[in-house]
């Protein structure tokens, strides 16, 4: 019976090709030669300019920075207040609900949304796919570091 097993398995992964354990390095490596040799510049003079050159680094839909203490938006589309507040009242909402949150991501209909409070900040992305916490991160501080280099905060 040992020898029927082996007739199937090797006719599986022959014919049906049912043996897909590897992952694609050979696709990784041209992503990977792609992004790096892909610089993009940041530039612009309105932080709707900045945060669009950043969108378009980061590959998201969206970027939308809100100040707690001055109240300044700064939206790579043009509904920033409008969305900041409706994420300032979800935020509120699951710090009251649960202990604290670090960040909160959720699904809408098109795309996910990803929610960052940092400092007296908070980072508003959308994406068609979630962030991990550290891309979040990351994207803010070099979010704070371009608009602190051309005094918009």
């Amino acid at each position: 019976m040992p020898g029927l097993g082996n007739l199937f398995t090797r006719f599986a992964a022959k014919i049906l090709d049912f043996d897909q354990t590897a992952l694609p390095e050979h696709q990784f490596a041209i992503i990977q030669d792609m992004l790096a040799s892909r610089t993009t510049v940041i530039e612009g003079n309105e932080a709707k300019d900045l945060l669009n050159c950043l969108k378009k680094k980061h590959l998201v839909n969206s970027i939308t920075v809100r100040r707690f203490k001055t109240g300044l938006v700064f939206s790579s589309s043009g509904n920033g207040s409008q969305e900041s507040k409706n994420a300032s009242g979800i935020l509120d909402f699951v710090n009251k609900s649960f202990a604290s949150a670090d960040v909160v991501t959720f699904r809408t209909e098109r795309e996910w949304v990803m929610l960052l409070p940092v400092q007296n900040s908070l980072y508003i992305v959308k994406a068609n796919s979630a962030l991990s916490t550290i891309e979040l991160k990351a994207l803010a501080r070099e979010i704070e570091q371009v608009l602190k280099k051309r005094s918009f905060s």
